[in-house]
């Protein structure tokens, strides 16, 4: 058998080298189980996207920035929010930008300023949507699929 300058045999030892492979492979299947077992349980705790928020069905008509007087006691907070209508009608659509904005955006003003503070905290933003989609379609013979709010702040 041929040998080193140390003394030692020219074979490498097999032990140290599937030692090392063996700790990959297992680090490798650890670390992707708990990528599963940790997504699977913080998956209820993530938003969840409704089709009604994530995909529009039809023409979007900016309405442009409110800021109005919030109904309070002291008169003293206001809202400040713009505001998307989702139309369902092109003809729609060009109507209430070339002839009939300034109407909606009243309709919404009153709408908007007849609130309390507590009528427009977070778990009741989606019933704001809905008024102001009711009375829109009232007006517009339910053309209006859904009301969007780009920034929403009251002070």
């Amino acid at each position: 058998m041929p040998q080193d300058n140390n003394g030692k045999s020219g074979k490498s030892s097999g032990f140290s080298v599937g030692l090392i492979i063996f700790g990959i492979v297992l680090f490798i299947l650890t670390t992707a189980g708990c990528y599963f077992v940790i997504k699977s349980a913080l998956a209820p705790l993530m938003p969840q996207e409704t089709q009604s928020q994530s995909k529009a069905n039809g023409f979007l008509v900016p309405l442009g920035e409110f800021t109005v007087n919030i109904s309070d006691v002291s008169m003293s907070r206001y809202l400040k929010t713009e505001i998307v209508i989702e139309v369902s009608d092109a003809k729609i659509k060009k109507s209430i930008e070339e002839e009939q904005l300034p109407v909606v955006r009243d309709q919404i003003i009153s709408i908007l300023s007849a609130k309390t503070v507590a009528d427009l905290d977070s778990p009741h933003r989606n019933e704001l949507k809905e008024e102001i989609k009711n009375q829109l379609n009232k007006r517009y013979k339910n053309a209006v699929n859904n009301v969007y709010f780009n920034s929403f702040i009251m002070q």
